[in-house]
């Protein structure tokens, strides 16, 4: 092992295959100098590093370092991944602030007296951003556990972390919202809250999106909504960190997992036991004093009886406050075991789970995508038809974590946000524009009007009218051309009406999500849609990726707005595409292209094909009371 300091850099060895070579920087600074110490920080980064070995990564470790020990393990970080097409990471716990709209890793050595001391002293995460972009990496993760509530925060611009869009190739993930802080959990926790689950989940064979959903779940549920991890990404490639089979945990590493897990569960028992008995100790020795104060009162002489009380007094009072500390300790052992107890019976849940999924995606595999598809949305819906209406919020939570990266998500993330408000603040992006968390996207007496072109011809297609005439039981009834539409409030549909005929959808489809928008975000929906007119009913799936945050400007007005793209397969077989730009405030879209590729049936093209343009060309806003 080689030593920098107080900094520990160390390595391990990997196969040289595409995305096998994988090199990791994880910094952990908890010692600060000039502030209190953080509780976590160094045992997230050390348990990260044992969690990262395991899965392949040639780690550079970085224990409470200054900032010349963290811009030297920079360099070595460059030097590992130079040239070899690698997968780059680095994981920070520790202090973080914002200035300017950059992010900054605090050294324990820095000593911030005002805003101009940050770029010199802290670290810039765009410049390590730079380092793994030159090094000629192939895909980037940028993991930041460094939100904790922070004694630099008159130095930065805000509080947290600023909002930061992912760089081409890039995973970013922050243990919280930007803007928000983060818990860093308390001593005998052993890590942060986001790295706790994060280290479980790494665990699981999955793919990296759905690594950071189902940490983003767990944790948002652990604290109520106090924290909610928040991430961007622009990969182009699938990633796994347990792939299930070169990197992976092997049972061997399980079972001596389990049995650690279970000697701690005795040491704690034992301790546990012990306090118990100091407990009785203490009481019988209380019992004692009190025969001995009521000896002592017997004494004729005053002087001697007033003397030999107050000493029996001063040994009772000494006895009772330690009586106090030793329940105390006695209360927090018996909660460490309790813990202790859960976490192994989740933990064993977990590991039975993720094998069944496993062998549930290996039966699948051998299937065609459409009949695997199929078979997974018709047990999601059956799963799903159970708690669409319930008002137990832990219900969903257990759908999203048993189907994170599945068909009906949004519709059960969306059921969460009414639920269990988010208790985070969302921050203004660059532009001043502040996405209002669990805010309806229909009002009463909304109106708008839109109208479609052919591309290619510029003629007018339609123009059609709409209005929001009710809300009720959390649904958006409007009207256009003597035909009536249906939606949720967030805009996923229920009931659609076009030209060419109405649909229904069962569950809702979610065609943005019903939560904050980021930029990389992308999901598939599932649902049974019925037409009307062909008396037909078949399962529609679509694809989804939000892939850029721009103003954009149609005859309405010009608006901040996310351009989302769709892919599906229509009724009559034909490929429809559909990009559409998407104002959070709004359920409707601002902006829509269309293009529909014709199926072919033995051999013959069906139908013609689309190319059509549809733009918002005036929109008024209704009240914001709901029914």
């Amino acid at each position: 092992m080689l030593v920098l300091g107080g900094a520990f850099l160390s390595y391990s060895t990997n196969a040289e295959a595409p995305l096998d070579i994988r090199v990791a920087l994880v910094i952990g600074n908890a010692a600060y100098k000039n502030v209190p110490a953080l509780a976590n920080s160094t045992n997230d980064a050390k348990s990260m590093s044992v969690v990262l070995r395991k899965l392949g990564f040639t780690v550079v470790e970085v224990v409470d370092g200054s900032k010349a020990q963290m811009s030297k393990a920079i360099e070595q970080l460059q030097l590992q991944l130079k040239g070899r097409q690698a997968v780059g990471m680095l994981y920070y716990a520790g202090h973080g602030l914002q200035l300017d709209w950059h992010n900054f890793m605090v050294p324990v050595d820095a000593k911030l007296e005002e805003a101009s001391d940050v770029p010199k002293q802290t670290i810039d995460i765009e410049n390590v951003i730079d380092v793994l972009k030159k090094s000629g990496t192939r895909m980037n993760i940028i993991v930041l556990d460094a939100c904790r509530d922070n004694p630099f925060a008159e130095k930065a611009s805000g509080k947290g972390l600023a909002q930061l869009d992912a760089p081409p190739g890039t995973y970013l993930a922050f243990a919280t919202s930007p803007g928000n802080v983060a818990e860093d959990g308390d001593v005998s926790a052993g890590n942060g809250l986001f790295t706790q689950y994060l280290l479980k989940e790494l665990q699981r064979p999955a793919k990296i999106e759905e690594v950071f959903k189902r940490v983003r779940l767990q944790v948002r549920q652990k604290s109520q909504g106090r924290q909610i991890p928040w991430d961007s990404s622009s990969l182009e490639e699938e990633f796994a960190f347990n792939d299930g089979k070169k990197f992976t945990f092997n049972p061997e590493d399980l079972i001596k997992e389990g049995q650690a897990a279970k000697e701690k569960e005795a040491k704690l028992k034992q301790e546990a036991e012990a306090a118990i008995q100091r407990e009785k100790d203490i009481a019988a020795q209380q019992a004692l004093e009190k025969l001995r104060l009521a000896e002592a009162q017997k004494i004729q002489e005053t002087a001697s009886r007033q003397k030999v009380e107050a000493e029996a007094k001063e040994r009772e009072r000494q006895l009772a406050l330690a009586a106090e500390q030793e329940r105390l300790k006695a209360q927090a052992a018996a909660q460490a075991l309790e813990r202790a107890r859960a976490e192994e019976v989740q933990r064993l849940r977990d590991i039975e789970q993720a094998k069944l999924q496993v062998a549930e995606e290996t039966r699948r595999s051998k299937l065609s995508q459409e009949a695997a598809r199929e078979q997974q949305f018709v047990q999601e819906k059956a799963d799903w038809d159970k708690i669409k209406d319930s008002k137990n919020v832990k219900e969903f939570y257990a759908f999203l974590l048993k189907y994170p990266n599945g068909l009906i998500t949004e519709q059960a993330s969306f059921a969460i946000e009414q639920l269990e408000k988010a208790r985070v603040t969302t921050q203004a992006d660059k532009n001043g524009q502040v996405q209002k968390l669990g805010e309806p996207r229909f009002r009463i007496g909304d109106k708008w009007t839109s109208v479609t072109r052919d591309n290619k011809t510029d003629r007018i297609v339609s123009k059609r009218d709409f209005k929001v005439d009710k809300i009720e039981n959390g649904l958006a009834y409007f009207s256009t051309q003597n035909e009536s539409g249906i939606s949720t409030l967030d805009g996923a549909v229920l009931r659609a009406v076009n030209p060419e005929d109405t649909f229904t959808f069962d569950p809702p489809l979610i065609i943005m999500p019903g939560g904050e928008i980021t930029v990389g975000m992308k999901w598939t929906a599932s649902t049974l849609q019925s037409s009307l007119k062909r008396n037909e009913t078949a399962i529609r799936t679509e694809e989804f990726r939000v892939v850029a945050y721009e103003q954009i400007t149609v005859p309405a007005g010009t608006f901040w707005s996310y351009k989302i793209e769709r892919n599906a397969i229509a009724f009559s077989g034909n490929k429809v595409t559909n990009t559409q730009w998407f104002s959070p405030d709004f359920g409707f879209s601002i902006k829509r292209l269309r293009k529909t590729v014709p199926a072919k049936r033995l051999g013959i093209t069906v139908g013609n094909g689309l190319d059509e343009v549809t733009e918002l060309v005036s929109i008024s806003r209704g009240t914001s009371k709901n029914n």
